[in-house]
């Protein structure tokens, strides 16, 4: 993500560093005029506080070497410390019913509070990474509409179009208010310079669906990430209310795919509700395949027509769009027909490979999301210390007060049967699969962590209800 990188600081574990640090960081951000100063100052409290804690409890034993790397894409400002010390993942957890109580969840509150995300990587051979990224580009602020009232609408002579404009992107950004309030997931999509600048960089493509009289009925997008590599996500799937009954979802994915076809993506993925037949069917009817069910996956605050209270469930599906892609998986002896039956819905050209024990140091990255009460883990590599990763990582979202931990495990590597043993362990169960992105296979699982896996609420249809008992059969197996 980071792709320019700015410098690399090389220090001991003397806490008399922290200044020079900090005042290297100074000396980088002044010299950048545009810059929102109280959000980086801010960020600059956090690196203070997540140096000294670091220099603190990498090297108990003795001296040792950090590095403190400054990265910038777009407007987000990263500053992560590496060092090849003692692993740790709880440093910053706190517990909300005790920030009043102690100073330590105190201070560990406002650092999550004052940043975008805090994240942990574990590198292998090269130790352990934590990395701290704030926005600190100075936004233009979304002021938000009016209650929404319903409009006349003038003519249903729908077409579709890029978002290009700042005044597009306005539009585009009340469609999301009407639908989400200020809820949604993504915060960046608030912001009208940051969702331009998303589209720029090839992060985001944004659309809207305008009649004749320019009136705007939805808004919707692909959007890329580094997880899934050519198979972009279509989200942000907003139709307005007196634009309903127009067929536009299907419209919506119809454009999607001939854009996605246009650039020579690989696949397109979509998230339908789990107990919204409809969206299902639509992906099905598209030649989409289930792949996963994400259950308990949306928080109970979003603001939506589906939100009831409680956590929201959501399916995957994928369709793949080069015909010529191959993928070789490793997957579990237990998962093999699962898998199989999945890749040939798909269309995706495979071979099962050998698997092997996992060996060596783990490649893992561990991102935790304040916003939907989760943590992601995602396995590049599962070696002989996956087991207590995983262990630490779970007790750090319990102390955390997550509600759900989603795991990616690597079936494109041979290591992926004893990640799966392992993770089985910790209480994760099988969730499905997301195929389809180009050089990496993922085995999905989850651990709920306030609510039971409530298969009985789901409302699915076709594939996806045949998902669904699948997963439910080969879980029971497990629990035998």
């Amino acid at each position: 993500m980071f792709t320019k990188p700015i410098a690399t600081i090389e220090i001991r574990n003397r806490p008399f560093y922290i200044p020079a640090v900090l005042s290297f960081m100074d000396s980088i951000v002044a010299g950048h005029k545009h810059h929102d100063y109280s959000r980086y100052n801010r960020m600059r409290f956090v690196v203070g506080e997540v140096l000294k804690a670091r220099i603190k409890n990498a090297y108990p034993q003795g001296e040792g070497t950090l590095f403190v790397d400054l990265n910038i894409h777009n407007h987000v400002f990263e500053v992560a410390i590496r060092d090849k010390g003692v692993p740790t993942w709880a440093d910053f957890s706190y517990q909300k019913e005790r920030i009043a109580e102690t100073d330590d969840d105190f201070r560990n509150y406002v650092l999550d509070m004052y940043v975008d995300s805090i994240g942990t990587e574990m590198l292998g051979h090269d130790g352990q990474r934590i990395y701290i990224r704030q926005r600190i580009l100075n936004p233009l602020e979304f002021v938000p509409p009016p209650p929404y009232e319903p409009t006349e609408v003038l003519d249903t002579n729908l077409s579709i179009r890029a978002v290009e404009t700042e005044q597009d992107a306005i539009e585009a950004i009340r469609c999301i208010y009407s639908e989400y309030g200020y809820s949604y997931s993504y915060e960046r999509m608030y912001y009208v310079d940051s969702l331009l600048q998303m589209i720029r960089n090839g992060e985001l493509m944004s659309f809207l669906a305008v009649n004749e009289h320019g009136q705007t009925a939805g808004h919707f997008a692909l959007t890329f990430s580094e997880l899934f590599p050519e198979m972009p996500e279509m989200s942000t799937v907003v139709t307005r209310r007196e634009f309903r009954g127009l067929g536009l979802f299907g419209k919506f994915m119809e454009h999607c795919l001939t854009v996605a076809r246009q650039k020579g993506l690989r696949a397109v993925m979509g998230q339908p509700v789990a107990f919204h037949p409809m969206s299902q069917k639509a992906f099905l009817k598209a030649g989409f395949t289930a792949t996963s069910l994400l259950l308990s996956y949306l928080p109970a605050e979003l603001e939506s027509e589906y939100n009831s209270g409680d956590r929201l469930d959501l399916c995957a599906a994928v369709k793949l769009l080069d015909t010529d892609a191959r993928s070789t998986v490793y997957p579990p002896q237990e998962l093999c027909g699962f898998i199989s039956k999945m890749y040939d819905r798909l269309g995706l050209s495979y071979s099962l490979g050998q698997t092997v024990p996992a060996e060596g140091p783990s490649l893992v990255r561990i991102e935790d999301n304040t916003v939907m009460h989760m943590k992601r883990i995602v396995v590049s590599e599962a070696g002989e210390d996956l087991k207590p990763l995983l262990g630490d990582a779970v007790t750090d979202a319990i102390r955390r007060k997550h509600e759900m931990i989603e795991l990616f495990l690597p079936l494109h590597t041979p290591c992926c049967e004893d990640a799966y043993r392992i993770a089985k362990e910790q209480g994760f169960v099988l969730s499905g699969v997301m195929p389809g992105s180009k050089d990496v296979e993922y085995l999905v699982m989850q651990l709920l962590l306030k609510v039971d896996r409530r298969y009985d609420q789901l409302v699915l249809v076709g594939e996806f209800e045949e998902l669904k008992d699948d997963i439910v059969r080969l879980t029971k197996e497990d629990a035998l």
